[in-house]
């Protein structure tokens, strides 16, 4: 019984990410686990107790909820700052199964399979750039390569930036060949894809795993990497319009101008000079967590482009003011409290493969210069969730 139900466990976990790309659908393994996990609790609490692993996973679900619930009675949109909240409870419950029923033999493949459906990903959408449509059909974002994210968001980049440092991991045993054509198939996709947050966490990975990995022949492999990434570029700069595109509009940054600036950030100055509105009148408890998009229009200023195109600022763009005006400086203090609590548990725990790529892939995650979405929306939650309680469960010291 033991075994099946571990079995089922680790195939509802690589469930969610195969679904991801699927709208809502990815919910429903993380319903499946969650409720697996509140039988878990019931029938082995003796056993959790006692779990440092489950401690921690506490000890960070609580912080999480807390930063919330707080915001809550100042939120603009307090049924789903609630909503956010009670749902969040899932997310503790799946890790809770994980830590109950899957097993260190199970480790290795885990991260072999993920690697494998990320590599699928990845030559899906090379396909895609090449014919149009991807394997199963699926157009992509114009101006940008999104693979089987389909057409109407740009979620390919970030996802397989955020995933590389495993990928890395899983084919450390691969044939040298095959590890530089993974990976190099994999950066031209990231950078493809033209998300540029994508691009800032891939080279973060691949510089983390230089520093930590490699011990042996490091100047060779530096240079190596050096003249295949000039090539790359080069290449992609002639036969890519799009990417071609992305770099002057990221050049546009050095005219100095605020316009000038504003147009390589995509229009995100008047995100910024919102959300910093937002904080400087809910300095204590913000706005409410996801309530940003309703609060927009009260704290926008009056020239500000999304107003006069009938739109808003869906998130703040940057996790640090999205900690700040949802849940203000009450929300930040326990995110970093919570976070150094977590830092203590891996540093403990640490096995220098597994609890190294989750590590770096949540890092690259939060990276100062990184601007992806929302860390209280569905996907990209989902997304931190699937690396957190992977680090949790695998932060085991090595043998």
């Amino acid at each position: 019984m033991t075994i099946n139900r571990s079995k089922l466990v680790v195939a509802l976990y690589l469930s969610v990410l195969l679904l991801l790309p699927f709208s809502r659908y990815a919910e429903l393994p993380i319903l499946i686990l969650s409720l697996m996990g509140i039988d878990g609790v019931i029938r082995q609490w003796h056993k959790l107790k006692s779990n440092r692993q489950f401690k921690i996973l506490f000890f960070v679900f609580v912080s999480y909820l807390a930063m919330i619930l707080i915001s809550a009675p100042d939120s603009y949109w307090q049924d789903k700052t609630l909503l956010v909240g009670v749902a969040s409870s899932r997310f503790f419950f799946a890790t809770i199964v994980m830590l109950l029923y899957v097993e260190k033999k199970h480790f290795a493949w885990i991260f072999k399979l993920i690697a494998s459906l990320i590599l699928f990903w990845t030559i899906d959408a090379l396909f895609q750039y090449l014919y149009g449509i991807d394997l199963i059909g699926r157009a992509s974002y114009e101006g940008r390569l999104n693979g089987i994210f389909g057409e109407h968001h740009v979620k390919l980049g970030p996802v397989l930036a955020l995933f590389l440092p495993v990928v890395m991991i899983a084919l450390r045993h691969q044939k040298s060949f095959l590890r530089w054509l993974s990976i190099v198939l994999m950066v031209i996709t990231i950078i493809l894809s033209g998300t540029r947050s994508a691009w800032i966490m891939m080279l973060f990975t691949l510089i983390a795993y230089w520093f930590h990995h490699v011990k042996y022949r490091r100047f060779q492999l530096f240079v190596k990497a050096l003249i295949i990434a000039s090539v790359l570029i080069s290449s992609l700069w002639f036969v890519s319009p799009d990417f071609q595109q992305r770099i002057e509009r990221s050049m546009a940054m050095f005219d100095g101008s605020h316009s000038a600036i504003d147009h390589a950030l995509a229009n995100r100055l008047p995100i910024w000079k919102t959300s910093w509105n937002m904080i400087q009148q809910h300095p204590i408890n913000g706005i409410g967590a996801h309530g940003f998009r309703k609060a927009y229009a009260n704290f926008a200023e009056s020239d500000d482009i999304w107003q006069q195109k009938g739109d808003v600022g869906m998130h703040a763009h940057h996790w640090i003011l999205e900690v700040l005006a949802e849940t203000g400086i009450i929300g930040l203090i326990i995110f970093i409290y919570a976070l150094y609590k977590l830092v203590c548990f891996v540093k403990s725990n640490y096995h220098q493969h597994f609890s190294w790529a989750f590590s770096i892939a949540l890092v690259s995650a939060f990276l100062p210069l990184v601007s992806t979405y929302s860390i209280f929306a569905s996907f990209w939650s989902i997304c931190i969730w699937y690396c957190g309680s992977g680090l949790i469960l695998m932060s085991q010291k090595n043998d």
